[in-house]
């Protein structure tokens, strides 16, 4: 299970920053913007900050974060 724990917009991408809620490690997962649109209608919210995922989505891979 993945939690959002924050949404990064750039041009034409947004980034999630997820947090594997059994390990805490946290990773970046990227894809074009509309990523972003699909997940909300899928899991019936408004913003995606503090959404937990049972899975990854099916779009998109992971990206080397810059923390």
């Amino acid at each position: 299970m993945y939690e959002i724990i924050d949404v990064i917009h750039d041009y034409l991408f947004v980034t999630l920053r997820l947090r594997n809620v059994r390990t805490g490690a946290t990773r970046d997962w990227q894809h074009w913007d509309d990523l972003e649109d699909w997940l909300c209608e899928e899991y019936g919210v408004k913003e995606l900050k503090g959404l937990v995922m049972d899975a990854l989505p099916k779009h998109g891979s992971w990206v080397d974060s810059e923390k």
